[in-house]
């Protein structure tokens, strides 16, 4: 992993699900991380592919924000890019590669229908 690839995913991570606090963020990681391994593309690739990470390649207010070196959640995004670097970043989401948010219920996108749901974690959830 590049440090581009580090620091892509930290943003991912952290505008996707900063207010889930490290498992929230730590699980949108697992699913980079999942789709890098099933695809044999790199995370920057991942996390830039149009309409996957809407936070990253779409017309939404998240895309917009930055974080500042003292926010702490920018700070844990940060080591966890880090772990996933290492190749230590346990997955807790038993090998997802998509999510959505729960508040969607009871309208979840058409693609979950054909997927195995796993876990939810942090106001999200995930399938493989």
């Amino acid at each position: 992993m590049t440090i581009q690839d580090q620091i892509l995913a930290a943003i991912t991570m952290w505008r996707e699900n900063r207010g889930g606090g490290m498992p929230g963020m730590q699980s949108v990681g697992n699913v980079i991380q999942n789709r890098a391994t099933k695809s044999g593309q790199d995370v920057y690739t991942v996390c830039t592919k149009h309409a996957q990470f809407s936070s990253i390649s779409m017309s939404n207010p998240e895309a917009y924000l930055w974080p500042i070196a003292a926010d702490p959640q920018w700070q844990k995004a940060l080591t966890l890019a880090q772990q996933m670097a290492a190749g230590t970043l346990q997955d807790i989401t038993e090998g997802s590669t998509s999510y959505y948010a729960a508040s969607m219920s009871p309208s979840p996108p058409s693609w979950a229908a054909s997927m195995t749901p796993t876990v939810e974690i942090a106001g999200q959830k995930f399938f493989r």
